[in-house]
């Protein structure tokens, strides 16, 4: 494969009546972090714009990066982030263990990361994590989960076959908006499954992509964005059927699928099947109508940067996620507008963003070298980032929020 290819056909119908909702121009990979010495080096950048299918309402990119680029070399870690961990603590009591009937049952996490999640079930059940950072590996099995990898396919499930036997559960979280073909994944997942497992994913809703206007989830690596009637066109076309549905508040709001291939579908379904028809996401005018609140917010938060950096504010960025750098490159902020970032996430420390290349450091400089007001970019903890710098707030710092609305806290 190429540094990147562009697909006319949706990924999982096949089909080719789609339409473009919003284009936010050529901008570098999310993840792809710089060190100093990087920053004198040509930086790739690729096509960044969302379309959505005509025929079965799937959301998605059509320019799709190499995932050599994307992936090999990962700085996302579940374990840095404190929500995450206790999100994933709470999975697997809610999800894993009414699944889990035997320390022989096999769990696998497709796109585990660093296995925080499986650590949390490993004592009552075999578990493996699926995941092709293979810098993610040693943390993996620090906390005793095994760790396969490679990219999940169809292949790497006969293989998993082969040398484990039949899965009881197979987990995969927000793991399916970067995945490419995704059909044929599916079609691991239902071997891996037989006729008796069950398979649970969790997918950003794009009823909460479209209504908040959160656009900076659109990045190289979120190819698709799934209501759940692209998913169950997906789950159908590949032997399987959802059986229940759950809404969790993962990125905002997700999608949280349960499947198998015998049992009987709960009223779940329709009902979120029908919120979806309400709230037009099988047309194209709720995107469409998205797009123009996209544009509307970024007017916004440009004239209130224009007048903060006018005034000589300080401004600093709160939280360096990935969906972080969409913003950024698509709002053109720099260093003019934001002295540096900062993180939390050790593996980010000491370089600096994709494109807009601001400094990224440990948030503790905030001790010492407090700003006026801070950019946040980690909006889906807002509520837990807001308390834990109370400290902060105290001292008259001032957090500016873009989703799901531009205002200043």
């Amino acid at each position: 494969m190429s540094d990147y290819v562009n697909n006319n056909a949706c990924r999982i119908c096949l089909g080719t009546d789609l339409v473009q909702i919003l284009d936010l121009g050529s901008t570098p990979p999310a993840n792809a972090y710089l060190s100093k010495a990087q920053l004198a080096l040509p930086e790739k950048s690729f096509p960044l714009a969302l379309y959505f299918c005509r025929t079965c309402s799937l959301a998605q990119l059509l320019d799709v990066v190499n995932p050599e680029i994307l992936f090999k070399d990962y700085h996302f870690l579940t374990g840095a982030s404190a929500p995450s961990v206790e999100h994933f603590k709470e999975y697997a009591n809610d999800v894993l263990r009414p699944l889990v009937q035997s320390p022989e049952d096999l769990v696998i996490d497709i796109g585990g990361n660093d296995g925080v999640l499986l650590s949390f079930i490993k004592d009552e059940a075999r578990v493996l994590n699926v995941d092709p950072a293979d810098n993610l590996a040693p943390i993996s099995e620090e906390r005793g989960v095994p760790f396969y990898p490679a990219f999940f396919t169809s292949a790497t499930a006969d293989d998993i076959l082969a040398k484990y036997g039949n899965a009881a559960v197979v987990v995969a979280n927000n793991v399916f908006a970067h995945t490419d073909p995704i059909r044929d994944v599916f079609e691991g997942v239902a071997k891996l499954i037989g006729e008796e497992g069950t398979f649970v994913f969790e997918v950003h809703w794009a009823k909460h992509l479209v209504e908040e206007g959160c656009f900076d989830q659109i990045y190289h690596e979120h190819l698709c964005f799934y209501s759940l009637h692209a998913a169950k066109h997906l789950v159908e076309a590949t032997g399987m059927k959802i059986f229940r549905v759950e809404i969790v508040p993962t990125q905002g709001q997700s999608l949280r699928v349960y499947v198998a291939k015998n049992r009987e579908q709960e009223t779940s379904v329709d009902e979120i099947l029908a919120q979806e028809v309400a709230a037009g996401l099988t047309g194209e005018e709720a995107y469409v109508a998205f797009a123009t609140h996209v544009q509307e917010n970024k007017e916004k938060v440009l004239a209130i940067l224009r007048d903060l950096t006018r005034e000589g504010k300080k401004i600093v960025g709160y939280g360096a996620p990935a969906k972080g750098n969409t913003l950024l490159n698509y709002y053109g902020i720099g260093t003019e507008t934001l002295e540096y970032l900062t993180d939390t996430t050790s593996l980010k420390q000491g370089l600096y963003s994709p494109g807009m290349h601001v400094p990224i450091v440990s948030p503790d400089r905030l001790k010492t070298d407090t700003p006026e007001y801070l950019f946040l970019f980690a909006w889906n903890f807002k509520d837990a980032i807001l308390e834990k710098e109370k400290e902060l707030r105290e001292k008259g710092v001032k957090f500016i929020v873009t989703v799901p609305e531009v205002e200043i806290i």
